[in-house]
């Protein structure tokens, strides 16, 4: 016998991507519900028989993402547990680069959010990040100067690497560090370790 239910996850699976390819886009407030709707081949009413409102189907692409970002075969999660910071740096930049690529949709949608909501939504996950980055530096350890909080120096190398990408990939402004991409992971990881000042003969 046919599973009845199929059809309505078909219908919620094609409702969340018509939106992610419209709010990227149209932004939230330039996409109507019956865009929505129009793209994903439903009717209205099965909009609202999955998401009563327009904004919690936006925060349901969210949440999501997010579960989808975080999980353990994700190419950050893999190199957090594979090996120990600051040994990993420039693996976490080949990840880095990997994870802008394959959440693209995410982070313009994070940007929605911060343009059209204030980042009402994607907030609290910014709140919780350092207690991610606690459990990892708690359950692989690191090796950093005494003076360095190691928590906050994975976050930040992590973050330049993101953003670097970013500009990279999704800005498109390909070299603008004046360099491949290959070369600027291996120069972050120079800079980190050995900073900027010259160094004593």
């Amino acid at each position: 016998m046919k599973n009845k239910t199929q059809p309505s996850a078909d219908n919620r699976g094609r409702i969340l991507k018509a939106a992610t390819s419209l709010f990227r886009r149209q932004g939230f407030h330039g996409t109507s519900t019956r865009d929505i709707a129009l793209k994903a081949g439903v009717s209205l009413g099965n909009i609202y028989n999955h998401f009563p409102t327009k904004e919690r189907l936006f925060a349901t692409l969210l949440a999501d993402y997010e579960a989808e970002y975080f999980s353990p075969d994700q190419p950050l999660a893999k190199v957090f547990t594979s090996a120990r910071f600051p040994d990993n740096i420039e693996e976490l930049g080949r990840a880095s680069q990997q994870t802008v690529e394959r959440f693209g949709d995410y982070m313009r949608l994070i940007y929605v959010d911060m343009v059209e909501f204030d980042a009402k939504h994607i907030s609290r996950m910014f709140l919780v990040m350092r207690e991610r980055y606690q459990r990892i530096q708690l359950a692989r350890g690191t090796q950093v100067a005494s003076d360095v909080d190691p928590v906050a120096a994975m976050m930040m190398v992590t973050f330049g690497y993101f953003n670097f990408f970013i500009m990279e990939r999704l800005f498109k402004v390909k070299g603008h560090y004046g360099m491949t991409e290959d070369e600027a992971i291996k120069f972050f990881g120079r800079v980190y370790r050995r900073g900027v000042m010259p160094q004593k003969s």
